[in-house]
Formats: C-alpha cells, sequence, structure tokens
C-alpha cells in the first residue's frame, strides 16, 4: 500500500474474513512496550497482543498474529530493511524505546510538527510512524538513535572512548526488534508446548511396577 494514494487500513482479512482491528497509535505504542517487555511470559505476549488489536479475536490465531505485524510494519514486508517503522531497524536492533525515550518522542513531534500528542485523541499508526520516521536529524531523539547505532571500530582511541560512553548513556535495556521479539516469543511458546506434550506423552507411557 501506498500512503499517498491509498487510504489507511482499518481492517485486515484473516482466513478470508475481513476483521476491524486498532489503528490509533497509542495501540502499537503499547503492542511495542508489550513485546520488548521482558517480566512477561511469552505465551501471554502473544494473547495480549490479539486482545490489543483485535475487538474480535479471529479463529486462526497465527494468521491474526501476522496480520498484526503487517500492520505493525506499515503494510511493508519485514525484509525490507528500507521499510521497518523507524530507521532504528536497520542493524536488526531497536535504536529508540517508547519507554525509555518518551519525553524525546514528544517533545520531537511538537518542537517539528507543532503536535502536542497529548492532545491528540487518535492518529493512526502509519501517520504517525510516517511522521516519526521523518523526524528532522536535529532531534534530540534522533541524536540519540545515531549514538546507539553507531559503529566505534575504527575510531581514534579519544573518540572511540567518547561514542563508548555516550552509548552506555543512552543504551536500552533491550535492543530486540518487535518483530524478532514476537519470533523468539513464538518459539518459546511452541517448544514449552512441545515439552508439555511430551512430558504428558511419557507420564502416559510408564505403568506402576506390579508386585511379585
Amino acid at each position: 500500500m501506498n500512503i499517498l494514494i491509498d487510504a489507511l487500513p482499518e481492517s485486515v482479512v484473516v482466513g478470508g474474513t475481513e476483521y476491524r482491528i486498532e489503528t490509533g497509535f497509542r495501540t502499537s505504542i503499547l503492542f511495542e512496550m508489550l513485546i520488548r517487555d521482558r517480566r512477561i511470559p511469552d505465551h501471554l505476549k502473544l494473547s495480549q497482543m490479539l486482545k490489543l488489536y483485535y475487538p474480535r479475536i479471529p479463529d486462526d490465531e497465527e494468521e491474526a498474529a501476522e496480520k498484526i505485524l503487517w500492520f505493525y510494519n506499515c503494510g511493508r514486508q519485514r525484509g525490507d530493511a528500507r521499510n521497518r517503522t523507524a530507521p532504528g531497524f536497520r542493524r536488526g536492533k531497536a535504536l529508540y524505546s517508547f519507554e525509555q525515550d518518551a519525553f524525546l518522542i514528544y517533545a520531537a513531534f511538537l518542537s517539528q510538527y507543532g503536535i502536542d500528542l497529548q492532545d491528540v485523541r487518535d492518529m493512526h499508526w502509519w501517520r504517525f510512524a510516517a511522521l516519526f520516521e521523518g523526524l528532522s536529524e536535529d532531534q534530540r531523539i534522533k541524536r540519540v538513535m545515531r549514538i546507539r547505532g553507531m559503529d566505534i571500530s575504527g575510531l581514534p582511541a579519544e573518540e572511540a572512548k567518547r561514542v563508548r560512553e555516550l552509548k552506555q548513556l543512552y543504551a536500552l535495556p533491550d535492543e530486540g526488534t518487535a518483530d524478532g521479539c514476537v519470533s523468539l516469543a513464538r518459539r518459546n511458546t511452541e517448544l514449552k508446548e512441545y515439552v508439555r506434550r511430551r512430558l504428558k506423552e511419557v507420564k502416559q507411557c510408564v505403568r506402576p511396577q506390579g508386585g511379585d
């Protein structure tokens, strides 16, 4: 889809049926915060992401989750680095956090666009993502993101030391992308379910030894 000529989506098709989804930017921000939160068990992340986006959850939860990622990535291929929601995904890791960088992002929208996000009742996620990508490199959030993504190899010793200190100052507790976190949560959940089934099968096969 092309944001310049196509209407922004308000629904997705799962199993041949159209389902309305929550399109507001706050929903997708909550999704990203949820999926990157290490304190929440993986199986709960997957179920909660469905509840976040779908007023009526589809029966095919696997395809429903895929459609969430399609929407979150603004209708573009996850493998296309140019098309990630923000430049932070370009090296396979996030360079921003909607939780840790909330003040910087809020200030950047107000400074550059005159948009007070506190006053915005609703804004489509794709519109928010486009504005976020379009923030000037002069905005502090973009400078912080640039520092997080900098490669210090090849820099003079003093410069490398300075950048390393800045990286430590602005370090994120979790640099995984939302896509990567969803994939990891799926694998962990599937592994735990496999182990659970195997243990159940083993218990069913074990029979008490009879006495002589």
